[in-house]
This record gives C-alpha cells, structure tokens and sequence, in this order.
C-alpha cells in the first residue's frame, strides 16, 4: 500500500501543480489577449483617424479643384462677353456716319497739329478722300479701322491717332470699370 500512496501522492501533486500551470497559463493568455486587443483595437482607430483624415483632404481638395473650375469658367464667360463688347465697338467705330467720322478726323488732325506742324499724314483707303485736305501730305493707306497717323518730315515724331489704338489705350486702361459695371465688382 505504501507504493500506492506514493503514486497517488505523485499523480495528486502532479495533477495540482498542472493545473496550477494551467491556470496560470489562462491567465496569461486571458492578458496577452487582452493586450493584443488593446493594440489591435487602437491601430484601428489610428488607421481609421488616418482615413477620415485623408477622406477630409481629399474632400477639400475636389472642393477647391471645383470652385477652381467654376472660377475659370466664370471668367472665361467674362472674357467672351468682354471680347463681344469690344467687337462691337469696333463694329460700330467702322460703321460710323460721314458727318461724325469727318468731326473726329478734323480734330484728330488739330490735335496732331499741336506736335507736328509739318509732315505726312496716313489714313485708311475709305477715308483718304477726308484727309488729302488736312494741309499734311497724303503718306498713303494704312490698315485700321479709321483715324490718322502723322509722321514730322524728319520721321523723328510718329502720332497714331487711329481708332485701333485709341481703342487699344482706352480698353485698356477702362477695362476694370467695363467689367465692374458689365459684372459687378469683385
């Protein structure tokens, strides 16, 4: 009986010290899991921080991409009916009745006068006939819309008065006020 008792003894102690690492084995399985969890848990959150994030930016970014093209598109309409407004006026500057076309000339040619005294004076083809009077020698034809342009005999003074460039100056320095009223201001 005595070796009966030992075995027992034995397999008791062993069965108790199994089970106590068993246990502890749980439990430090029950903490690494737990552990694991946590980590997983909060790489999760970090990564889904990072995709709203990134959601966040790229939202903005189509946003601002969006409003860039309404802007470009909006002053691309601006330009075209600018562009139409200054063809009109170019339209209208060709069309010009006899009577006022020979006022503007006449003191075009004043105001030229005041420069050059002496000298050659160019128009276009149509209106030729109005300026060979002027007291300036006739250079010959030039291309523009209407108006004059005066050159002192010596070539040194050079005035364009022609409604192209007239126009020119004056689009040019309006073409703020033009847009404000056509568009209201920015």
């Amino acid at each position: 009986m005595g070796l009966d008792r030992v075995v027992k003894d034995i397999s008791d102690k062993a069965e108790a010290e199994s089970k106590d690492i068993i246990g502890k084995a749980q439990v430090e399985a029950s903490t690494i899991r737990k552990e694991a969890e946590a980590e997983a848990k909060k790489a999760y959150d970090t990564e889904m921080a990072r995709a709203d994030e990134a959601i966040s930016k790229m939202r903005q970014r189509e946003l601002s991409s969006a409003k860039l093209d309404m802007k470009k598109s909006k002053l691309n309409a601006e330009k075209d009916v600018l562009g139409e407004v200054r063809s009109d006026l170019v339209k209208r500057l060709s069309a010009m009745p006899k009577e006022k076309k020979v006022n503007i000339l006449n003191k075009l040619i004043n105001l030229a006068r005041k420069d050059v005294p002496a000298g050659k004076i160019y128009s276009n083809a149509g209106d030729a006939e109005l300026v060979k009077n002027s007291g300036y020698e006739y250079g010959g034809n030039i291309k523009c819309i209407g108006g004059i342009v005066v050159t002192s005999m010596d070539g040194s003074v050079n005035l364009d008065y022609t409604f192209d460039s007239i126009v020119d100056d004056v689009w040019n320095a309006q073409m703020k006020p033009v847009s404000d009223i056509l568009f209201g201001s920015r």
